[in-house]
């Protein structure tokens, strides 16, 4: 017989996975655009957070900022209808985050979270591979929007919106895995890196692989040493290297105008329109909208397609109107919508909880945290919650067997 607290683990892990694989898999896949099932738990999330006394202080944390900017919103001027539905999005997305902090704080087992939901999306990759044929299906999981220039290339989204929105949910696993590989090294981990590669090569979103290269690079060059203090660890850098060399030069010489190449030398160019779109445009963009009404508090949230849309249907020359208009990066939402007073908050408050939680004392959380630091000035949104998950598990003391001080030769002895 299980011991009662067992079985009430067992239940709170069956929970965890079950809301895991929710909205991993199927948070964006509801028919209402903008509809997530994140957003439609709301009122679990507040009833989560009163059961561990956490909601006085979650209202605490978020009545008085809000009061601010609502009160400079209102005397601004803004569409009360549009800004009260926004207000109440953010209010929401707030909830999930607190609530996710409490669970991250809990003692749950995200390692074994992380192995189901990597073997659950081997097998949906698996099931995604023949859909592609099928000219009826191919779009349920295949994104098939033109990337630049009108070259369409075939990216793996899954049930997300984008395959960028795919490969960001990815993004806390694989680096959880290749934290694992550098850091523990253990044996025969080949089949959970093509586990883990082959989904982020299927969804070919350079941005995520771009911010997760150069915080790779940050973090070899931080742990330089304990990462290369062995001869295996030598051995798996020297041959991760040539193996990276050998399939750029099998590209370049048997395949040379394969997609990579072409977009690279499309954003080399300035000519791939969803990466200036989601870098520096989205700034321009921002900045010319809130010069219309406020530099220091921004239009306030819901208000761009009232106020900014002529400014961006006029920037790009649309032959066809959208029906929506976004700035699609969340540095540059942050300024739009709460002008550069939420943009200096935004950032004081990242670089306040990477010293107060001491992120650098973890490979892994310090890898997330320059992952996620990057990667808003690319791309995301406001309320994207895969962003705020990955902030949250950066500032948390989450895979303790990570931290630098456990980090002993033992471990790192071949």
């Amino acid at each position: 017989m299980l011991s009662q607290a067992t079985q009430i683990n067992t239940v709170k892990q069956g929970w965890l996975l079950t809301l895991g694989i929710l909205i991993f898999f199927l948070n964006s896949l509801l028919p209402t655009t903008g509809l997530t099932i994140t957003l439609l738990l709301t009122p679990a999330w507040v009833f989560y957070l009163y059961s561990k006394g956490q909601l006085q202080h979650t209202l605490i944390c978020l009545l008085p900022l809000a009061a601010v900017f609502v009160i400079a919103h209102l005397l601004l001027g803004v569409d009360v209808s549009h800004y009260l539905l926004s207000i109440s999005i953010i209010c929401c997305t707030f909830f999930f985050i607190a609530a996710f902090s409490v669970v991250v704080k809990g003692k749950i087992d995200l390692d074994n979270l992380f192995r189901m939901l990597l073997v659950l999306n081997g097998i949906f990759v698996l099931i995604s591979l023949p859909l592609f044929f099928s000219s009826s299906l191919r779009e349920w999981v295949w994104y098939m929007v033109p990337i630049s220039n009108g070259v369409v290339v075939p990216r793996l989204k899954l049930f997300t919106p984008e395959a960028s929105h795919y490969s960001l949910w990815l993004a806390p696993i694989a680096i959880y895995y290749f934290s694992i590989m550098l850091f523990l090294k253990p044996s025969n981990a080949w089949f959970t890196l093509l586990l883990i590669l082959v989904p982020l090569l299927l969804s070919f979103s350079l941005g995520v692989l771009a911010a997760m290269a150069i915080s790779f690079l940050m973090v070899f060059i931080f742990y330089y040493g304990k990462i290369i203090s062995t001869a295996l660890g030598r051995r798996h850098l020297f041959a991760a290297l040539l193996g990276g060399l050998v399939l750029v030069a099998l590209l370049y010489f048997l395949f040379p105008n394969n997609p990579l190449f072409l977009r690279l030398a499309y954003v080399w160019q300035g000519k791939d329109t969803s990466a200036r779109g989601r870098t520096f445009e989205a700034f321009i963009l921002a900045n010319k909208i809130i010069s219309l009404k406020s530099y220091l508090w921004g239009i306030g949230p819901g208000q761009l397609n009232i106020l900014g849309r002529n400014t961006i249907l006029q920037y790009y020359q649309y032959s066809n109107s959208p029906v929506v208009v976004r700035i699609p990066n969340a540095c540059a939402e942050t300024i739009l919508f709460f002008g550069y007073i939420g943009f200096a908050l935004r950032l004081t408050l990242q670089f306040f909880l990477f010293f107060k939680t001491r992120v650098f004392t973890n490979p892994y959380r310090l890898w997330l945290f320059v992952f996620v630091f990057i990667y808003q000035f690319t791309g995301s949104y406001l309320t994207n919650t895969t962003e705020y998950i990955i902030w949250i598990l950066a500032f948390s003391n989450v895979f303790p067997e990570l931290n630098i001080q456990k980090l002993k030769p033992a471990n790192l002895s071949t």
